[in-house]
């Protein structure tokens, strides 16, 4: 008995180690979902602040921003953010200094260990950036050059 006990509490423990299980289930996941309602655009340009001029809006093509920068040759570093930079809601890239081009699509990730983006306008202009949900832990971003 003492051994049928014994394996029933290490069964049960090692159960609860572990969300394996619940991850497999349909319509269940551990990961939180971005919201994309809540995101602003945070870098050196606004000095890493939640203001609404950074703050995403819903458009037909996904969430956007329209900023200005100025083309002097240097990058600008930025992520994506809620105001409180809540881990599951802050997204960049992979690794330190991913570079971002205008035009081209880079895949975002979000939580703790994010590492921020970069930036090198060409021109001096406005430019947007576009964010598309393509998981609940995955953005895509793409920049694009609105006006000089």
């Amino acid at each position: 008995m003492k051994k049928l006990a014994s394996i029933f509490i290490a069964a049960f423990l090692t159960g609860c180690s572990s969300n394996s299980i619940v991850n497999k289930l349909p319509g269940i996941s551990s990961t939180p979902q971005v919201e994309m309602s809540s995101l602003y655009l945070r870098g050196v340009f606004n000095w890493w602040e939640a203001t609404a001029p950074y703050q995403l809006t819903d458009g037909s093509n996904g969430w956007y921003t329209d900023i200005e920068l100025i083309a002097d040759g240097q990058p600008y570093d930025f992520k994506v953010a809620d105001s409180v930079w809540t881990p599951a809601q802050t997204c960049g890239a992979s690794y330190q200094g991913l570079q971002v081009s205008v035009s081209e699509s880079v895949a975002l990730k979000c939580g703790e260990q994010v590492k921020n983006l970069q930036f090198t306008p060409n021109t001096t202009g406005t430019y947007r950036f576009l964010f598309e949900k393509t998981d609940a832990d995955e953005l895509k971003l793409s920049v694009t050059l609105k006006k000089r």
